[in-house]
């Protein structure tokens, strides 16, 4: 059922406007508003800075925006000027069907389409974005244009060799890359619920020593802390620059499994937000030895099960979390036999290189995004596979990056009022600060028909 705004909460007569914000206002016309247009009412007096800034009004904008709102596909391509620069776009799927448009939400310079990274999934209205060549690290509202660098983090150790595992499928990994820029370290972002506070926890080999570290970065701080936790020792499996899933207060990292001869290792290690204790999540022995990726699932921790190479199957499933009683386990979500799809279909989905799923739509369908800039989606009920996005079809896109360089150039979307935090003491004293320009909203349309070049 669509959840409809909170109650109206009254408001005082501001003296500084000369007239009260009223009740219709806030609830019936500002929280309609695209995030970056209402944000800017908040200029207009104290009272309306607060009252856009509330809690109420930003529940009251999420509920009535999640009651009206299809799920938003976000993918990024390098931008018009050239590969410095990297525009971020937006989409919505009503009922799993193909997008007419799409809208620019802004064009960024000086991060590369070739070396960005970002969360799965946006956690409360942010997004980290990881500069894979120059380890710099940004916290962004991709709705609003509102960002912050990180400070520096402690550098980490150069990526020898991508790993390779002969007993699942390698397409699924992130691509072998001699790059010396690549380095051992995988970052992600989450939220504290009892501080109000975002995360950024990453995970690195230290240089020379060899030592496998992790720091934290509280929103707002001046600088990278170690965590409370210790590292356990499974963490020098985690697989370089692939980031960690958010769940409901937990960071998930998918480990590399043991080699030959090897003691055999847990596959999901778990990070708590909160405590900053490290745990670790039991899947059955079979089902870890072919897991390659990890997913949010609307709202669950999701294992991809990969065998496309040798079997033509491809399945999800999920955990029941770490609360649950009597005791956590994994369900089957779905599994697609690729040889009883129709063979154009099939052979697409054989051929990419990587497949994730981002979230559920139009009741029995699954959206899977792909490293090709694709979206497929599959209906259970039917259990058919249709694509239903591709990236050239909307905007242009070079030759050279028709394969996500790194991981994935498509996820979801969340616009959603969220402050990005400044560094305390640093917001406009010197603070490292991008070039963002913001996409109109006058020109929703992209292209119809995209082109590669």
């Amino acid at each position: 059922m669509a959840s409809s705004p909170p109650k109206p909460k009254r408001l005082r007569r501001s003296e500084s406007c000369g007239q009260p914000l009223g009740e219709l206002l806030v609830d019936e016309i500002l929280t309609r508003l695209p995030i970056a247009a209402a944000v800017r009412f908040r200029a207009v007096c104290r009272e309306w800075n607060a009252a856009l800034t509330s809690d109420h009004f930003i529940r009251a904008h999420r509920a009535r925006a999640a009651a009206a709102r299809h799920p938003e596909l976000l993918f990024f391509a390098p931008g018009d000027s050239g590969g410095h620069t990297t525009s971020f776009y937006a989409c919505s799927l009503r009922d799993g069907e193909a997008p007419a448009a799409a809208r620019e939400l802004l064009t960024v310079a000086d991060i590369s389409a070739d070396h960005a990274v970002l969360s799965p999934t946006p956690c409360r209205g942010l997004t980290l974005i990881f500069d894979a060549y120059k380890s710099d690290y940004y916290l962004f509202n991709l709705s609003t244009g509102d960002h912050v660098a990180l400070p520096p983090c402690q550098p980490a150790a150069a990526l020898e060799s991508t790993p390779t595992l002969p007993t699942i499928n390698p397409t699924s990994y992130p691509p072998a890359s001699s790059a010396p820029w690549i380095e051992l370290s995988t970052t992600g972002l989450g939220y504290d619920t009892a501080t109000g506070e975002h995360k950024v926890v990453r995970l690195f080999k230290k240089r020379n020593g060899g030592e496998y570290s992790c720091e934290v970065y509280t929103q707002g701080a001046g600088e990278w802390r170690r965590c409370v936790g210790r590292v356990p020792p499974c963490a020098a499996n985690f697989l370089s620059v692939l980031p960690p899933v958010f769940v409901h207060g937990y960071l998930y990292w998918l480990l590399q499994p043991a080699g030959p001869g090897e003691e055999p290792i847990h596959r999901i290690l778990s990070f708590s937000i909160g405590a900053e204790q490290f745990g670790w999540v039991y899947m059955p022995p079979r089902l870890s030895s072919r897991i390659c990726h990890l997913a949010d699932l609307d709202g669950s921790l999701c294992a991809v099960f990969d065998n496309r190479l040798f079997g033509r199957v491809y399945g999800l499933f999920t955990w029941s979390g770490p609360s649950s009683s009597p005791s956590p386990s994994w369900s089957v979500r779905c599994s697609i036999n690729l040889q009883s799809l129709p063979e154009q279909v099939s052979e697409e989905l054989a051929g990419e290189r990587v497949i994730v799923p981002l979230c559920s739509a139009g009741g029995s369908k699954i959206l899977l995004a792909t490293g090709g800039h694709n979206v497929f989606a599959y209906d259970g009920e039917r259990n058919a596979v249709e694509r239903v996005f591709r990236m050239q079809d909307l905007v242009d896109v070079p030759r050279g990056y028709l394969q996500a360089p790194l991981l994935l150039s498509v996820g979801l979307h969340d616009e959603r009022i969220a402050d990005v935090v400044h560094r305390r003491g640093r917001a406009g004293a010197g603070e490292r600060r991008l070039k963002v320009k913001l996409g109109s909203r006058d020109s929703t349309v992209v292209k119809t028909k995209g082109s590669v070049r």
